[in-house]
């Protein structure tokens, strides 16, 4: 007898877990690692409700504004909104990678669709699904990377300049 379709799908998720993240004892592999994961899954849903909640707002706002004007807006402010929210969160955390580290985590999940897409899709719908990604990707993930990084650096140079003075 086989086993039901939402058994086998939890194994293979707890399978996952394990592989990705867990020791054979039950213990993270990395915290920074699991953490920045996690902290990824957040900012991607922080930036899916900016452009979600921001997209009419905009649409609505610049109606009077060529298309060409109202996609520029509707591609950079949504992404900058949520760019603040997310890197804001570099100051709450002792670890000051976690930010970064998740922003590299965002960079993956971007780069996994492109190549998921350009293996399922036809041409044509390949064309159209790049269209929407460059209006919504690069924006939050460029500018998110680059201050967070920026953050970063500036961070480790205070606390180098601080063991100097040591």
């Amino acid at each position: 007898m086989s086993k039901p379709l939402s058994e086998t799908l939890r194994q293979k998720m707890d399978q996952f877990w394990r592989v990705l993240f867990l020791t054979e004892e039950g213990r993270p592999k990395s915290a920074m690692f699991l953490y920045s994961f996690c902290l990824s899954l957040l900012f991607f849903a922080i930036y899916a409700f900016s452009y979600g909640f921001l997209i009419d707002v905009i649409e609505n706002s610049f109606a009077g504004e060529t298309v060409l004007v109202r996609n520029i807006l509707q591609s950079i402010l949504p992404g900058l909104a949520a760019t603040v929210v997310c890197c804001a969160l570099f100051f709450l955390f002792p670890d000051k990678r976690l930010v970064p580290a998740a922003y590299i985590w965002l960079a993956v999940y971007a780069l996994a669709a492109i190549i998921t897409m350009a293996l399922i899709t036809s041409k044509d719908e390949f064309k159209i699904f790049l269209y929407f990604f460059a209006m919504l990707v690069p924006t939050g993930l460029i500018s998110g990377g680059v201050i967070s990084f920026a953050l970063l650096r500036a961070k480790n140079r205070r606390k180098g300049k601080a063991n100097e003075s040591c």
